[in-house]
């Protein structure tokens, strides 16, 4: 059996960040993706330093400011604006050939700092959107990358367009109610046994220095940051034989 333990939102915020690699260096995280529109250049530089890490891209079009010029129309404060950019039923107004300026702008960002970039997935799964999805797996296919996959038809997807993709992610390990190293181990249980690799989504920090008003998701951060580095959970892969993987694996 074999995880990617991937950390989404490198960048979002230094802390963050901090969290993300103590998460790296203590804990089971093999894998990482970077706000590219966000991050700092001195929590790259520490990212890029790590050598037991794969680090792709958190394509975004809903957080902080764009790389490109987007119309000012679909923006807020010089942001992305999710009341302005996005159809009521989710997906962005925004033409394919920005969604692709923009995504090869933040995909430039890490290459141009010597990143050497794996696998490609989104801030709060915009690639489940169809205009989006083309636009990154497109990008992915051009570049020789993998991408995170949300579900079995998104799957078929990625292998009909050549894609390389893990068997499936583990989702539940988010939100309020479902994160601690009980939760973690109730959902790699019920995974145990299959086939491929799979990745497993997190989204560990800190919170000292971090402004409440930074994200939603807060005190959970660190709550995950804890089960990631705890020693039951490093147990378990142990005596089930996992193998931690990142995505060069994939």
């Amino acid at each position: 059996m074999k995880l990617v333990f991937n950390a989404d939102d490198f960048g979002s915020h230094p802390t963050i960040s901090r969290g993300i690699i103590q998460a790296i260096e203590q804990g089971v995280v093999r894998s990482a993706t970077v706000l590219a529109n966000m991050v700092d250049d001195e929590s790259l530089s520490a990212l890029a330093a790590l050598s037991q890490v794969s680090v792709g891209v958190h394509l975004n079009l809903t957080k902080g400011k764009p790389l490109t010029s987007l119309n000012p129309r679909y923006l807020e404060g010089g942001k992305f604006s999710r009341a302005k950019m996005y159809f009521p039923e989710g997906a962005p107004l925004l033409r394919e050939r920005v969604i692709r300026a923009e995504f090869e702008a933040q995909v430039g960002r890490l290459a141009d700092a010597g990143i050497a970039i794996t696998h490609l997935d989104s801030h709060q799964n915009i690639h489940s959107f169809v205009n989006v999805l083309d636009v990154a797996a497109d990008i992915a296919l051009e570049r020789g990358l993998a991408m995170r996959t949300l579900s079995p038809a998104m799957s078929a997807y990625l292998d009909w367009k050549g894609v390389r993709h893990p068997a499936m992610l583990i989702s539940g390990f988010f939100g309020k109610n479902n994160i601690g190293e009980v939760q973690l181990l109730s959902l790699l249980n019920s995974v145990r046994g299959k086939d491929g690799i799979m990745e497993v989504m997190c989204h560990p920090g800190l919170t000292a220095g971090l402004p409440r008003e930074h994200t939603e998701y807060y005190e959970e951060r660190e709550q995950e940051l804890t089960a990631l580095c705890s020693s039951g959970l490093k147990a378990w892969l142990e005596d089930n034989s996992v193998h931690l993987a990142d995505y060069d694996d994939v």
